[in-house]
């Protein structure tokens, strides 16, 4: 079941009104981010926490309606992209039917019968025995086919690891949210690096990492 999201709340929490500019738009949110984030934030309350996922969620919905309709929710209409006003191709017509083909007139089935049962004849007289086998053959003996070769087992889709470079999580997380040194963010979610490698992780269950775990060797959260 689809639930509804409050758009004019949104506008209303990141201080904006419909119609802005996209840039804008993500830069206030990650601005609001950066403020309620969990873990730069050690007194928050809880109510704290529910407010950071509830704008998570609905900058989710908001961006995912951008990538439908070309604008932003609330935006105007003629804001859409030229790609949404561009005329539909015209129908094709379709291809006339091919001719009717002529009634074909079938061996009358007692004459079939008859020439099925001579074929049978011809073949018992020259040895070849059951229908299928080679002549001479021992029809007992039936040699097994063989079986058929294991499929390949199914290519596991890359995680992130202790010790990838920033290229490597840059192909399996895309383009970070944020970024703030060697410290890359994935809404909720982070990545951290040492000397462009990769040593620490935070998977939020509001935006999962490509990773195992939710933490590398079993921190805590």
């Amino acid at each position: 079941m689809a639930v509804e999201t409050d758009f004019l709340a949104l506008y209303r929490q990141l201080g904006l009104s419909p119609g802005c500019k996209l840039a804008d738009f993500k830069q206030a949110y990650r601005r609001h981010v950066s403020i309620l984030h969990p873990d730069r934030n050690d007194a928050a309350a809880p109510e704290d926490h529910e407010r950071f996922g509830r704008l998570v969620v609905q900058y989710n919905a908001a961006m995912d309606f951008h990538r439908r309709h070309g604008r932003l929710p609330g935006a105007p209409v003629g804001a859409r992209s030229a790609a949404a006003d561009a005329p539909s191709a015209e129908p094709v017509a379709p291809s006339p039917l091919p001719p009717r083909r002529e009634r074909v007139t079938h061996t009358p089935r007692p004459m079939l019968l008859v020439i099925v049962a001579l074929v049978v004849i011809a073949l018992i007289a020259w040895g070849v025995g059951p229908i299928g086998s080679a002549p001479g053959a021992d029809s007992s003996k039936v040699t097994p086919e063989p079986a058929a070769a294991d499929s390949e087992p199914a290519v596991q889709a890359p995680q992130l690891s202790v010790g990838m470079t920033r290229e490597d999580v840059r192909a399996i997380e895309g383009e970070p949210t944020a970024v703030h040194g060697d410290r890359w963010e994935y809404g909720p979610s982070w990545v951290r690096f040492e000397r462009d490698t990769l040593v620490d992780w935070y998977s939020s269950p509001f935006r999962s990492l490509k990773a195992a775990s939710t933490r590398p060797h079993g921190e805590r959260d």
